[in-house]
Order: C-alpha cells, then structure tokens, then sequence
C-alpha cells in the first residue's frame, strides 16, 4: 500500500486578496521590523582583523610617546624655570 500525497484542490480559494505592504513599503517605512533590523545590521560593530588591531596598538603607543615630551615654548618653560627656583628655596 503505497501513500499519496494530498492535494491541495480549488488553489483559487487560497489566493489572499490583501497581502499587506511590499517589502519595500516595509522598507521605506523606518519603524517597521525589516526597516529596524536592516539598520541595526548596518550599525552593528565589525570585528576588527588582528592586522588592524596591531595598527591601533601601534598608532596608541606613538601618541602614548608623543605625549610624555614636554610641549610649550618660551613661556612654558620660564614657569618651569620660576617653578624649579621657587621649589629649591
């Protein structure tokens, strides 16, 4: 005894009339569900590839060098001077 599948008879019947929005009225609206989840896929953080981690440590650690040295010009370093004399008496 061999089974058949059913049928699906009159397919005419099943045919909606009102199917709602096209996806891309969905889209077009920003509060809809495909709208929300498109952008919050769009927004989402990357993860980064270790090349360009290696790239952030690096640029991190110049500027962590650039600034340890002193910056200023001839006033800075007459408040130093004033500094420095004041702290020694």
């Amino acid at each position: 005894m061999s089974r058949t599948k059913k049928k699906r008879r009159h397919v005419s019947q099943y045919i909606q009339e009102d199917a709602g929005p096209t996806k891309a009225e969905r889209l077009a609206n920003p509060n809809s569900y495909e709208s929300r989840k498109r952008k919050a896929q769009k927004d989402s953080k990357k993860p980064k590839s270790v090349y360009q981690k290696e790239l952030e440590k690096q640029e991190a650690a110049k500027k962590q060098d650039s600034s340890d040295q002193r910056k200023g010009g001839r006033l800075a370093d007459k408040i130093r001077k004033l500094n420095a004399e004041k702290k020694d008496d």
